[in-house]
Order: structure tokens, then sequence, then C-alpha cells
């Protein structure tokens, strides 16, 4: 554009701002713009320092084969401090559902958590579950849509589960459902790297003892059998006493790889942000949608819209030009600044 203008004959001394300025305000430009994939905030990890304190929900599914006996999803809750799983297979996921695995398998067991952590689908938000989290005083929060990243802790405790029970289930996979406690062993007893040590040993203070042990007689099977009462009421003791120690290093251990994953991911932050009142646009989502007028011509943007709320850790609240405000809040990586045209910018 600058070559041309300077061709012809003209020039000014702001000619190349100028021109990029003008080429920001086009609107087809702005819609059919690519979507940044790497993150806009820093990573916020979250890290709980004692047991059963907060936790992360999701659900996998809807699972393909579904089970012999119907089953099509899996509700998983993962600890995290200890990272202790539980999972439990569902037919089909309602509040009901969720509500009795919060109550049985979470609150029953280990009792009330500060948080949890969920995504933002109907069987989480819905009202009879919100409900009786305040009733109970737990706190739930949400992830922002189409960012997976915020509930981190979910997503990666899904993938291995998927990866075991995959390679279980390879001669019957619609058995998958009955194989789900030994995919839950599984996890419970390997040493998970941020602790350095088992979510098993971690909830109960020493390894679980394993099948394989009790059939070629390990050191500590043998040793167990040879102490008398006293001997091994002391050893218990002393393990007990030797459990706030370990998890205080399990801790330290967290926080370390914790530190480490969030300065390789900020490394990849392209950081955005907004005030209140700033005209966005939005990414059409999820990602890919197509427009059945455009088809594969279809714009990857929508808008403009309004910033009506900053909720922190790049999370926001838009608005329409009429002043709807959005239910769902939406992350920063799929909101971008929106160049009014010249005509807009002449009727201000």
């Amino acid at each position: 554009m600058r070559w041309l203008l300077r061709r012809h004959g003209y020039y000014c001394p702001t000619i190349l701002k100028d021109c990029i300025e003008y080429a920001k305000r086009c609107q087809d430009c702005q819609k059919h713009g690519s979507v940044q994939h790497v993150p806009a905030e820093p990573m916020n990890p979250i890290v709980k320092a004692w047991p059963f304190k907060g936790w992360a929900m999701d659900v996998i599914g809807q699972i393909y084969p579904e089970s012999s006996k119907g089953h099509k999803y899996i509700l998983v809750a993962t600890d995290f401090f200890t990272k202790w799983v539980e999972a439990v297979p569902l037919k089909k996921v309602t509040q009901a559902e969720v509500l009795e695995f919060i109550e049985k398998t979470i609150i029953h067991r280990f009792g009330l958590p500060e948080s949890i952590m969920t995504d933002r689908g109907t069987d989480f938000m819905g009202e009879a579950v919100q409900a009786a989290a305040r009733s109970w005083g737990v706190r739930m929060v949400q992830s922002t849509p189409y960012n997976p990243q915020s509930n981190g802790q979910a997503e990666a405790s899904n993938k291995v589960i998927k990866g075991i029970l995959g390679k279980m289930i390879e001669n019957n996979p619609k058995e998958w459902h009955s194989l789900l406690s030994n995919t839950l062993w599984a996890y419970r007893t390997s040493r998970r790297s941020g602790t350095g040590t088992t979510p098993f040993a971690l909830t109960y203070g020493h390894d679980a003892v394993l099948p394989l042990e009790i059939s070629v007689r390990s050191l500590r099977v043998a040793r167990h059998g040879e102490w008398s009462n006293d001997e091994y009421n002391q050893a218990m003791a002393q393990e007990l006493d030797d459990l706030d120690e370990v998890r205080l290093d399990a801790l330290d251990k967290l926080k370390a790889q914790k530190e480490m994953v969030a300065r390789a991911y900020d490394k990849r932050t392209k950081a955005k942000s907004f005030g209140v009142g700033d005209l966005v646009w939005k990414t059409i989502l999820p990602i890919g949608s197509k427009d059945p007028k455009f088809g594969k011509w279809s714009p990857t943007w929508e808008g403009p819209f309004l910033i009506h709320q900053i909720l922190g850790k790049g999370a926001y609240k838009l608005s329409d030009r009429n002043g709807r405000v959005h239910d769902a809040p939406i992350n920063a990586r799929f909101l971008k600044k929106y160049y009014p045209t010249a005509w807009e910018m002449m009727e201000k």
C-alpha cells in the first residue's frame, strides 16, 4: 500500500503508520484473521497444601462402544495434593448422579473439601448441585468454556486413566466398566512425578502391599511375619510419625514441579488485556465451526462485543452493543481488539 502511494507521488511523514492503521481496520481481514493458539495469560498453578482440600472433577465420554451394561461415561475426581483418583461408570450424567458421587465418594470417605473445580457443564452448573455445595460450604470453581488448560489436573488424570484402561480392554472393549477398579488401583499405586511418591502412600502413610509381594514374599512382607506384636505396633507408629514429613516433602516437590511447568508455559504466553468498555472480536466457538451459508469460507471471528466485566486470570464477561450480558465467561485467548472502520470513527 505504501509502495503504491509513493509510486503515484503521494507522501507524508507518517505514511507507513497510516497504512498499517488503515489495514487493521479492514472488517473482512479482522473477521477472517487467525486464532491465537498460545496462552494469553501466565499460568496460575493450583497447589493445595494438604490432602483432600481440593478436587478437580470432570467427565470422560461419550465412550464408544458403551459397556455391556450400558455405561457411556466415567465421572472422575482427582485430589490436588495426593493425586488420589476416584471414578465411577455412568449410563448418563445428571445432577443427581453428580451429587451422589460428591456425597458418597468424596465427602463420606475423605471429608468436606474446600473447593471442587469443574468445567461449565450443565450437570455441574445446575441449581441442585450449586445449592448442595452452598449447604456443605464447598466452593464450586468453574473453568472458562473451551479452555481445558484451566482445569489441567482433571485433564491430566483423564488422559492417564484412558491410557491405562485402553491397554486393559483390548480383547473385550465392552467390559471396560468392570476393569475401572483395576485401573484406579494401578493409578493409585504408581509413583506420580509431581509428588515423588504414590497417591496410596500419601493417603495412608505407606505403600500398598501388592499381590506380587505375597507370591514372591518381598522383604517387608517377610519381616512383618517375623515381628512380635510390640515390634509391629512400634513400626506402624513410627510410620505414622513420619507421614507428616513425607507429605511436606511431597508438597515441596509439587511446588517445584508446578513452578518449572509454569516457567515453560509462560515463555509461550502472548499477553492480552482489555478494559471494561473495550470493543473486541470473539472467536466463533468451537474453533473450526462452519457457517452453512459460507462453508469453507466461514469467518473465524464474530462481533464486535463490549468487555462487560473483568473476572481476573484472563477471564472476561462480554455484552452485546445493546447491553445483553453473556452468561458464560470467556478466556482472553479467544478475544482480540476490534478496530473500528473510518465511518465508525467519524460517527464518534
